[in-house]
């Protein structure tokens, strides 16, 4: 067994004892778009079109009590078109876990980054509409859902070069009891697109294996 094998072992464990995920187990699995503004060779090879997606906390508080807002979503890369999962949570400094008291206020990113074309690219996003949504609960988004879509804007940064605009990121619909189902594994170490890495390997080698395990302890 190796160390990263080891790291991953409270993943199973905690896993199996919730039945859910470890982290994010609570969450709205939303269907909607993404649409690309930047030029279509510029950063990331991220391609517009039909997305899945899940609005989340990190440690699963009740109600709107704070907690760490999660974003995550299930797109096509411009090559291949292979599935390409995104995972963020909100945070500081693109690298420092951030609690957030509502879903408006949050920065979110994918706080490791990503090597591509022998460049380094860094990936945030922060909620746009709607604007006036109180508090950090589940169900607020959940009853949005059904009047009108939630809206994301998604940025990209080269290195410590400033961020700029990359895609809006639209959620018009909630897919609980839907297909796919709710239980969707998104992971971003495995869907990522040809030519693209998380970064620093090292790491990603960990997360893979907590991912792994945290999906087996779900199954147990």
């Amino acid at each position: 067994m190796n160390a990263a094998e080891i790291a991953a072992l409270p993943f199973r464990a905690g896993a199996a004892l919730r039945h859910a995920r470890v982290f994010h187990p609570d969450g709205v699995l939303c269907g909607g778009h993404l649409r690309r503004v930047a030029d279509e060779g510029d950063g990331l090879p991220i391609a517009g079109g039909e997305v899945v997606g899940r609005i989340s906390k990190g440690v699963g508080t009740p109600g709107g009590v704070p907690d760490f807002a999660g974003l995550a979503w299930r797109t096509r890369s411009v090559a291949g078109g292979r599935p390409w999962d995104v995972l963020m949570v909100s945070a500081n400094a693109r690298v420092l876990l951030r609690p957030t008291t509502s879903w408006t206020s949050a920065e979110f990113s994918t706080l490791m980054p990503y090597g591509y074309d022998d460049e380094v690219y860094w990936l945030r996003a922060r909620m746009t509409s709607p604007t006036d949504v109180a508090g950090l609960g589940l169900d607020v988004v959940r009853e949005h859902l059904h009047a009108a879509p939630i809206t994301f804007e998604v940025e990209q940064a080269r290195g410590r070069g400033e961020f700029t605009r990359m895609a809006v990121l639209e959620f018009d619909r909630a897919l609980e009891g839907k297909w796919p189902p709710e239980d969707v594994a998104f992971d971003p170490t495995l869907n990522v697109a040809p030519g693209v890495e998380l970064l620093p390997r090292w790491l990603t080698a960990v997360r893979r294996r907590a991912y792994r395990s945290s999906r087996q302890g779900r199954d147990a």
